[in-house]
C-alpha cells in the first residue's frame, strides 16, 4: 500500500489513475474505494497512449477525516517489489516526495489528531512482541493514558489556582482558602502519579521482555531445554559435550512477557579459537541476564564444574532445573539446597517434556514478583513517561513540604506549575521540535 497525504493528494492521483466512470478526484465522495489503473501517461504503451503500471485499488479520505487530519489517498497495488518501485517513482515525478519516519503519525500529532503518547502507541503497536503488550499498547492509542494524566494535571491545576489567588491577592484574604484543604489535595494528586509509576515495572516488563540465560556445564541439557520451550528443533542435540560452539536465542511469550532465552554454550576450558569465542559469549549473556536457569544433571548431583559455574552466577536471579528426573534416580536435593539457598528449584524431563509447565509458570511468577497481568488498566511503558512521572512526583512531594513547613504560597505554587509542565511533556503540550525529532526518528517510513 502507498500513502499520499496532504493538499496535493487529489491532483497527483488524478494525474496517474484511471478508471471508467470515476470522475474527476476532486468530485470522488470521502472514504469511497475505486477500482482502476495506475498509468503512466509520460509514455506511450505498444497498443495505447498510457502505459499500465498496475491494477489498484484507490481509496480517498478527505480532510479531516483521515489519519492525518489532512487529504490521504491510499493506493493497494499488487505486492511486488516491481509494481510498489514504478508507482513510487510515478508519484515522485508528478509532486510528490519520499515520507520522512514517522511523519504520518508526526503529522496527526501537529494537526491535532493525537497527542503525543497516543503516537508513542503507534510504535509499540508495531513492534509488540506479545498479544497482551498489543494490548497495553492500542489502550494508550485510545487515549487512556492520555486520561489518567490530564485528570492528575486537572487536580494540580485546581491547586495551582487556588495557591496563585492566594499570592496574587492577599488583601482578600479569601474565605474559601483553607491550607488544610490544600494539603489533602496535594497528597491525592501525589498518590495519583505513584500509582501510574508504579505500573512502570509491568509496562517496561511486557515491552522489553526478560532475558533468560540458560547455563550449565556441557552436555547437560541445555539445548533440549531451549529446544522444549520453543516447541521446535531450535538447537542441535547430540551426546557430544560442547555441541552448542555459539549462544542461540530465541523469543517465547510466558504470561503476556516475551522472555528472551539464550543457549548458552558450556562454560569449558576451550579447546580451539572457536570455542574460546563461544565462552566468552555466554559469559557476557550470563552477565546480562535478569534470570539465570541453572541446570544440573539429576544422574550426576551438583559435580566440581557446577560448583565453578555457580561461582560466577552467584548474586543473580537464579531458578535451578534438575534435568533427566525421568530417570530412575533420587535427587540430591538437599545438597542443592544447601549450596543454593532460597532459589528455587524444578524438576524436569527435557527429553520426556515434563515439568516444562511448571518451569514456565515458575519463570513468570519470578519476573512478574508474584502478581497478575491486568490489561484493562494502564501500564505506564515508555521510559520517558515514567521519568516524566517520577519528576512530577517529586515536585508534588516537594510542594506538600513546603506547604508543611509554612513556607511562602509562592513556592508551592512553583512546584504546582513545574509538575504541570512534567505531565505535559508526557502528552506533547511542552515537547520542542527536537524532542518530537527524537520520538519519530524510530518509527518506519510507513507510519
Amino acid at each position: 500500500m502507498i500513502r499520499l497525504s496532504g493538499p496535493a493528494s487529489l491532483a497527483i492521483i488524478g494525474q496517474m489513475f484511471r478508471s471508467a466512470g470515476s470522475g474527476s478526484p476532486s468530485s470522488w465522495k470521502s472514504h469511497t474505494v475505486r477500482f482502476g489503473y495506475i498509468v503512466d501517461r509520460t509514455q506511450k504503451g505498444l497498443a495505447s497512449k498510457e502505459a499500465v503500471i498496475d491494477e489498484v485499488l484507490v481509496t480517498f479520505m478527505r480532510s479531516p477525516r483521515s489519519y492525518t487530519c489532512e487529504d490521504v489517498v491510499e493506493i493497494s497495488c499488487h505486492g511486488g517489489p516491481a509494481p510498489v518501485r514504478a508507482i513510487l517513482a510515478l508519484a515522485l515525478r508528478l509532486g510528490a516526495r519520499l515520507a520522512e519516519p514517522g511523519e504520518f503519525t508526526k503529522r496527526a500529532f501537529l494537526n491535532g489528531r493525537i497527542d503525543l503518547a497516543q503516537a508513542e502507541a503507534v510504535q509499540d503497536i508495531i513492534q509488540a512482541a506479545t498479544e497482551t503488550f498489543l494490548k497495553v499498547s492500542v489502550n494508550q492509542l485510545k487515549g487512556a493514558l492520555t486520561l489518567e494524566v490530564e485528570l492528575i494535571r486537572a487536580d494540580l491545576m485546581d491547586i495551582y489556582t487556588q495557591l496563585e489567588a492566594a499570592v496574587n491577592f492577599p488583601e482578600e484574604k479569601l474565605e474559601t482558602f483553607d491550607r488544610q484543604q490544600i494539603d489533602l489535595l496535594i497528597a491525592a494528586a501525589g498518590r495519583k502519579t505513584r500509582h501510574l509509576q508504579e505500573s512502570g515495572r509491568q509496562g517496561r516488563l511486557l515491552k522489553e521482555g526478560v532475558s533468560v540465560a540458560i547455563c550449565g556445564k556441557p552436555n547437560v541439557g541445555k539445548s533440549s531445554l531451549l529446544n522444549v520451550l520453543v516447541r521446535e528443533p531450535r538447537a542441535i542435540v547430540t551426546a557430544v559435550p560442547g555441541t552448542t560452539r555459539d549462544t542461540i536465542e530465541e523469543v517465547i511469550p510466558i504470561a503476556g512477557v516475551p522472555f528472551r532465552l539464550v543457549d548458552t554454550a558450556g562454560i569449558l576450558e576451550p579447546r580451539d579459537i572457536i570455542e574460546q569465542e563461544a565462552v566468552k559469549r555466554s559469559r557476557a549473556a550470563i552477565e546480562a541476564a535478569d534470570l539465570i536457569l541453572f541446570m544440573l544433571d539429576a544422574d550426576r548431583g551438583v559435580t566440581a564444574p557446577d560448583k565453578e559455574l555457580l561461582e560466577l552466577i552467584r548474586g543473580k536471579t537464579i531458578l535451578v532445573v534438575v534435568n533427566k528426573c525421568d530417570l530412575d534416580i533420587e535427587v540430591p536435593a538437599d545438597q542443592i539446597r544447601q549450596l543454593l539457598p532460597g532459589q528455587g528449584m524444578i524438576r524436569i524431563s527435557a527429553l520426556k517434556g515434563s515439568g516444562i509447565e511448571e518451569l514456565r509458570d515458575n519463570m513468570a511468577r519470578i519476573c512478574l514478583q508474584d502478581t497478575t497481568v491486568n490489561t484493562d488498566r494502564v501500564l505506564v511503558n515508555n521510559l520517558r513517561h515514567l521519568e516524566a512521572l517520577g519528576h512530577c512526583g517529586h515536585l508534588i512531594e516537594q510542594a506538600q513540604g513546603s506547604l508543611r513547613q509554612g513556607l511562602s504560597f509562592e513556592f508551592v505554587s512553583d512546584d504546582i506549575k513545574r509538575a504541570v509542565d512534567e505531565l505535559d511533556r508526557i502528552t506533547g503540550r511542552r515537547a520542542d521540535q527536537d524532542l518530537l525529532e527524537q520520538i519519530f526518528a524510530t518509527f518506519c517510513l510507513g507510519k
